[in-house]
């Protein structure tokens, strides 16, 4: 089993890494987690023919291994393995798409807890990925 574990360093993502590590004894065999965190684009097209290319990726790349950092942390701390994915684009899109296209069997991640009026108006990537994705998601409220 493979399992899609969202992350985006928030206090939120790291409950449901700590959650699914706490049950994973639930499934027959042990799933492979991966670690997944999708960033943003940068704003202004030009960025990268501003600062360059190099520059643009280090940063994509620092700040996802910034917000994976306390997930690696935990799984490590318990001696569990993971794989980690970097990717970006819109957080939504770019997990649903991963999912889907690499077969994943679970997409597991934090969510705030809005209401169904605060995801209307603050537009939540847990809501997104619930609508979207045709694989099963795990939600975990923080």
């Amino acid at each position: 089993m493979k399992i899609l574990v969202a992350i985006d360093g928030s206090a939120q993502s790291l409950a449901a890494v700590a959650a699914l590590a706490d049950r994973l004894a639930w499934f027959r065999d042990t799933p492979t987690l991966w670690l997944v965190h999708a960033h943003p684009p940068i704003g202004y097209k030009g960025a990268a023919s501003w600062v360059g290319h190099a520059a643009v990726a280090k940063y994509y790349d620092e700040e996802s291994e910034a917000a994976l950092a306390s997930a690696k942390e935990l799984l490590g701390s318990r001696g569990l393995s993971y794989v980690v994915e970097k990717l970006v684009g819109d957080p939504a899109d770019e997990i649903v798409r991963h999912a889907a296209a690499q077969n994943f069997d679970l997409i597991a991640m934090g969510t705030h807890g809005y209401t169904a009026l605060g995801n209307l108006v603050m537009g939540s990537v847990a809501t997104k990925v619930l609508a979207r994705s045709k694989v099963p998601a795990l939600f975990v409220k923080h």
